[in-house]
This record gives C-alpha cells, structure tokens and sequence, in this order.
C-alpha cells in the first residue's frame, strides 16, 4: 500500500457497506456459515484493523505496535485482570524510601531475555533513559523521573523530583537488552529480543506479523498457542468474512457496521469492553489558516459531531466532549456538562461568515487522516461540510507508519486538521500530557498549541500527590483548551474482538495494547477443544 490522497471510488462506502448487510448477501453468508471442527489448534489468527509498524518499544507509538511488543516484552510490572499493577520481571513489590520520591525494585532472579541473557539493572537504565535521549514517544511516561541507578545486577533505584501519580502505570514499560539494540536499533524494530513468551518469527510493517511461542518462557502462565499471528485486514465487512471463511480466529475492532451480524454469519460471538481510547480532531496551530482561531472556530461550526458519532461509532462506542474519555472525566468529576456546552453546534451560515471575515485565500484545507476506516469517515464528515461553507477540503489518508510521522510535523503541506487516537490509562496524565503539552510537540503532540499556564498546569499535575488539587488543574487545562479550540473531540471507542466460538479464556483489557491477553492469571487461551 502506498501513501497519496483517499481515492473512494474503489472502496466500499458506509452506505455500500450497510446496504450490503441489509440485503439477501448477507443473509447467504450467514446461510453458509459451518461449524468446524473442534480439534485443538495450536495456532491463533487475528485480523486486525491496526497493523504493527515496528516492534520497538522505545519507538512504537502506534496501538497495532504496542499490541506486539506486550507479548514479546515484559515490563517491570505489568496489568493484572483490570489496571491494578502487578510484578512481571520485579521480584516483588516496590520499595518505597525518602517520602515516597525514591522507589526500588528487585528484578527477579529466573528473569532473562531470548537470548539466555539474564535481565539486568543495567538494561531497566537503559530501557528508561533511552526515549528521552532519542526524544522518543515513551518520553514523556519517563520523563518525570530525575534519575534512573543500577545498585547491583539485579537491583535498580529511581529517584524523583516530586511525587509522580502516574509512577505504577510508567513501571510498566517494556524493558528491552542494551547491548541487542544497541548493535542495530534498525534491526531490532523488526527482529527484536524480549523477555516475553513469544518471539518473532516473521514481520513485515503494516501488514502482518507472526509470533511464535518462547518454549522456555521464563515465567508463569505460559501460552497454549504456539503460533499467534496479527494481519491487517482493510475493511470491516472483509474483517467479517475472514471470521466466517476460518480465515481468521478473531478479529479487532469490531465495527458498528457487523457487530450485530457477527453471530449469524461467523459462528462467533463479540467480546467488549470499555476502554481509554478516543478520538479527536487536531488543529495544526504551528502553520497555516488554523493558526487563526477564527478558523478553527469556524471548523467546528462545520460538523454535527453527534450526528457523526450516531452514525460512524455507536453502538461501539461513545460521544465525549473533552480529551479524556467519559469514565475517566466521571472518575474524575469533572464539569463534563459545561465542557458540551462549550462544543460548536453545525452552523453552516456561521462558518461562512467566519470564513469570509478572516478573508485569507489559502487553498484547501488539508485534513490528514490513517487508513483506519473510522478516521477517514470523520474526515470525510467534516471535509464535506467544510465544502458547504465554501472552503476547499481535501482528506489525506495514509498508511499508519507515514500518518504517524506526517501527524507531528506541524508543517501546512501535510495538515490543517488531523484525526487523532489517544490510548491512555485511567489517569488524566495519560491523555493530556503526550497530546497537548509543548515538550512532546513533534513527537506525540501535533498540534504544536504553546500557552505558558497550560503548559505549567500540565506539569503541575503530573507533581503533585493531592487528587483534588490535580483534578483543578486538569479541569483547567482542557476548559482553555476547548475554548482556544486546540482540539475538538469526538468519541470514546470501546475495545472489541469478535471470536470464534472454538476459542476458549479470550478475554479483553481495558487498557488497549494489553491485547489479546493469550495467558494472564488462570486464564490460558486456547483454539479448539482443551489441551
């Protein structure tokens, strides 16, 4: 697949799509369906709307990348069954000193990479230090702690400035070898060694990657699939007959278009669960007319995102009104109701006239988006009303490894308006820090918005031990950040599998790149009849 403009008429619309699933096709489909066999297989296949991109976890960024790395790393901690925090390579809990602000952790004696290399102190440094030597994504999880020690082999001490609220969730980023990566950090996004249960066997970017089982994984449980293999898979409806044809074992996400036909035409059932993943528009406010707010205000008059989300997302998802996905602002209690208030209703005629005030003739706007079908439907939304205001507008839609580097650029030749994915934890660091705050601008941060308070409020929050003295500092941040209109968010989109019924113990996380979970607690996932 190449990069280049959306050329839709060879490819199935929305309509096209729904159309399809209401006619008598679908219903042969469902007609051919078949139960197979139920001899256990040793292999699982997952379709997926999210391809890897690389398999580095000091420069992945993507969620179709980190999907890989968690089952070919492990972290210090990890997730158990939700998000509670439990130790992977550590040897137990960690150990607390000086108020909380120095914290050390034993790794694990039996703890070694694919390589028959021990874990060592001297590798969780490296893997720590790494992303913000390389300005890379993981920066700004790490970038809270002042120092990162070896004390021993086997021990490891990281001092802070101040409290650090987020500090379980960054404990669990991947430790990856020094001395392995080192030698080619090229070669190690394709081929990497971990310490996880499976091992690479064949990758190649955007497409597919195929996992194979560590046969002497160093921890407990270990996975009954000895081959687990995730292939991009384009469209939905195509996603739907992959299921049915045995093509695939399970397919992610699960689209609204299929979700109610999964049963009848693929003998599988859908497994959902809600998430901390949305999606948002962004604003290039480093080059070009939306610099202006004017212009970005007269943007938003351009789309009824309600309308957009009823259509593209339910019943998969939900409408939100700020950065942060809706469990996490009502964990949080924050005044979502004044944040909807704050969202421009369509308005056509008052587009136009905001258009017509700033008076500047600058061509299209341009409206980058990845190939992931949900991001072009909002980008096509959105360009047709910009065309109804009588402005130009063109959508973009790229390859994911090309949208994720064009996304960050803030340059006017690759975007005015980009669809963006924030996949973050229950804590509102997760969502607002990488997105919006100026030292990940070009990295994470797309928007390129500079506001001094903001900024600090961002990083005060992120320092500071008190909940309700952080929730006043978010709360904030996004009411300027919706009323500079830096961003106008769209929706919270629910992590979803459809599975074939011979799969058994599938289970979803909640925190996105923690799937598929193959072998977690007592739950072993297995294809066909129990081993």
């Amino acid at each position: 697949m190449t990069g280049g403009t959306n050329d839709r008429t060879d490819e199935p619309t929305r309509r096209d799509l729904l159309v399809a699933a209401g006619s008598t096709s679908l219903g042969a489909i469902a007609g051919c369906a078949t139960t197979f066999g139920a001899e256990s297989s040793s292999t699982l296949r997952i379709g997926t709307l999210g391809p890897p991109v690389t398999l580095d976890p000091i420069s992945a960024r993507s969620i179709g990348s980190e999907q890989a790395i968690e089952l070919l790393f492990d972290g210090l901690y990890a997730y158990g069954e939700g998000i509670e925090v439990v130790p992977k390579l550590a040897a137990g809990e960690p150990q607390y000193e000086a108020d909380g602000q120095t914290i050390v952790v034993d790794i694990d004696g039996d703890a070694r990479f694919q390589n028959d290399r021990p874990v060592t102190a001297d590798d969780v440094v490296y893997s720590f230090t790494a992303p913000l030597e390389e300005d890379a994504p993981p920066a700004w999880r790490v970038s809270p702690f002042e120092s990162v020690e070896a004390l021993d082999e086997r021990t490891v001490r990281f001092s802070l400035a101040a409290p650090y609220p987020g500090l379980e969730h960054a404990l669990t980023h991947s430790i990856v070898p020094r001395s392995v990566r080192e030698d080619s950090r090229k070669a190690f996004a394709t081929e990497p060694v971990g310490s996880g249960p499976f091992e690479v066997a064949s990758f190649s970017e955007e497409t597919k990657v195929e996992l194979r089982r560590w046969s002497d994984y160093w921890d407990d449980p270990k996975p009954a699939i000895e081959t687990l293999t995730m292939a991009y898979v384009e469209f939905p409806m195509t996603q739907l007959t992959s299921l049915r044809t045995d093509r695939n074992d399970a397919i992610e996400p699960v689209s609204p278009l299929i979700v109610d036909h999964v049963a009848d035409v693929a003998n599988a059932s859908v497994q959902r669960r809600r998430g901390y993943t949305s999606f948002y528009f962004g604003f290039n406010l480093n080059q070009g007319p939306t610099t202006d707010r004017r212009v970005r205000e007269a943007i938003g008059y351009c789309i009824d995102l309600d309308e957009a989300v009823a259509d593209f997302v339910e019943p998969m998802g939900t409408r939100q009104h700020s950065p942060l996905p809706p469990q996490v602002a009502r964990d949080w209690d924050m005044p979502v109701d004044e944040w909807a208030a704050l969202t421009p209703p369509k308005d056509i005629d008052r587009a136009r006239r905001l258009f017509d005030e700033v008076g500047k003739a600058t061509g299209q706007l341009r409206i980058l988006t990845s190939m992931d079908p949900k991001h072009k439907e909002f980008g096509e939304a959105l360009a047709g009303g910009l065309r109804d205001a009588g402005r130009g507008a063109l959508v973009v839609s790229k390859p994911e490894s090309v949208f994720l580097e064009k996304s960050v650029t803030g340059s006017e030749r690759d975007y005015s308006v980009f669809v963006g994915e924030i996949a973050g934890t229950p804590d509102p660091d997760s969502h607002l820090y990488p997105t919006f705050h100026e030292n990940m601008a070009g990295v994470t941060n797309g928007t390129f918005y500079r506001e001094d308070a903001v900024m600090e409020r961002l990083v005060s929050a992120r320092t500071m031990g008190d909940r309700e003295r952080r929730r006043q500092r978010y709360e904030r941040t996004i009411t300027r950040l919706l009323e500079d209109r830096v961003c106008l968010p769209i929706c919270s989109f629910e992590n979803s599998f459809a599975v074939a019924e011979d799969v058994q113990n599938f289970r979803v996380h909640p925190i996105a790149k923690e799937n598929p979970r193959v072998a977690t607690g007592e739950d072993v996932v297995t294809v066909g009849s129990e081993p």
